[in-house]
């Protein structure tokens, strides 16, 4: 029953967060969702503390839901760059943009910024060093190249959401795969899922 009661008070805030993003959420906002009192969030929780576990299981929620997991590292890696900047994928980054500007000041969100960049950049590097595994590409530091796709990802993404400088989604997408195709050493117009074909 414990168990069940904090996982309820974390599912509603986690919730929350993604309907409405981490500031807008408060202590009663989960409280009603839970169906407890504040008392038993305060017990199990301090609001830091929760605010930033659910702001990681939100987050995490988001990436599964924009990029679905694929049977093999090239249909995975397509799958990524195709969906990397679909308007369904703004709430991910606008709350991945929030979460990291919360975590310049407090000390419960960063931890939790961390670990979710670090699970992404372990996840990509995991997907690259298995596809030049299978001879799919060339990646001989799967997790330097991660990283450095992730960057030149994040920086598209902050010029298509904010429009400074002007770049559409379908040319953000172009450049990402560009910029992938140079990073793996495939062809830079043959899908990815075709290599080896």
């Amino acid at each position: 029953m414990t168990t069940d009661r904090r996982t309820a008070i974390l599912s509603a805030a986690a919730d929350l967060i993604r309907e409405n993003g981490v500031a807008a959420v408060r202590t009663r906002d989960v409280t009603t969702r839970a169906g407890v009192g504040i008392g038993l969030l305060n017990h199990y929780f301090k609001w830091g503390e929760l605010r930033a576990l659910a702001a990681a299981q939100a987050l995490w929620a988001e990436i599964d839901r924009v990029v679905p997991d694929a049977p093999t590292p090239d249909r995975q890696l397509d799958v990524f760059l195709t969906r990397a900047f679909g308007e369904d994928a703004d709430p991910l980054w606008r709350l991945w943009i929030e979460v990291t500007d919360l975590a310049m000041s407090d000390p419960d969100m960063a931890r939790a910024a961390e670990g979710c960049a670090e699970g992404i950049l372990d996840e990509l590097a995991a997907i690259l060093e298995q596809g030049a595994a299978n001879g799919q590409w060339h990646c001989p530091a799967p997790r330097a190249a991660a990283l450095r796709i992730l960057a030149f990802h994040d920086g598209l993404v902050g010029f298509v959401l904010t429009g400074l400088p002007k770049l559409e989604r379908a040319e953000a997408a172009e450049n990402l795969k560009r910029f992938v195709a140079l990073e793996l050493g495939t062809p830079q117009h043959r899908p990815l899922g075709t290599q080896g074909a």
